[in-house]
């Protein structure tokens, strides 16, 4: 990696962290919050490609650890990140359809391209998530936090996790994608999703 893009890779850690304290609590679903340090985390995904994006969300992971420790943060912590992976793949299937054969007739639809990023990140996540809490709640978080969850306990959680899972990406995906936009006009880059922008 060059300087520039460890460096793109510092800032982009950097304002997740900053974002990590802000909170607004889900009533659905105890304990858990709708938070904003995803977006930086998205906006490298979309300028930079996987490499950069995944990169630093990895990074972020280890600082939240550090810096915001918490009784389950060890497992927390890459928990959250695994949620942002699966929404990184749905951006990446939505990249390659938009630069796939059948971009033309995408493109030249009134449908914007921000639009089918979304789509695909709230349908990867979405489905991919309530079996990757499931299996935290049933087998990881007992370990971390000492005691039990009940199946019905577990199972009565999933339409809330379901619900989170898809609020995330419909605030996060289009909020990265008016700064990526901005950023990639204002400093004049390709980005990632370059033609889709």
């Amino acid at each position: 990696m060059d300087s520039k893009k460890i460096t793109l890779i510092i800032v982009f850690t950097a304002l997740s962290i900053a974002l990590n304290p802000i909170r607004i609590p889900t009533i659905y679903w105890p304990g858990f919050f709708y938070r904003l340090w995803e977006i930086p985390l998205v906006v490298a995904f979309m300028l930079f490609g996987p490499k950069i994006g995944i990169t630093t969300g990895v990074l972020n992971v280890l600082a939240q650890i550090v810096i915001f420790p918490i009784p389950a943060g060890i497992l927390a912590y890459p928990w959250g990140l695994v949620a942002t992976l699966s929404m990184f793949l749905g951006l990446y299937i939505a990249q390659r359809l938009l630069k796939s054969n059948l971009s033309k007739t995408i493109l030249s639809s009134k449908i914007k391209p921000v639009f089918y990023l979304t789509f695909f990140g709230i349908i990867i996540r979405a489905v991919i998530m309530p079996f990757v809490d499931y299996a935290v709640y049933n087998s990881l978080l007992p370990i971390a936090l000492g005691h039990t969850f009940s199946e019905a306990y577990i199972l009565g959680l999933i339409p809330g996790i379901i619900i989170f899972n898809i609020i995330v990406p419909l605030y996060t995906i289009p909020v990265a994608y008016v700064i990526t936009k901005k950023i990639s006009e204002s400093l004049k880059l390709g980005g990632y999703l370059n033609h889709d922008l």
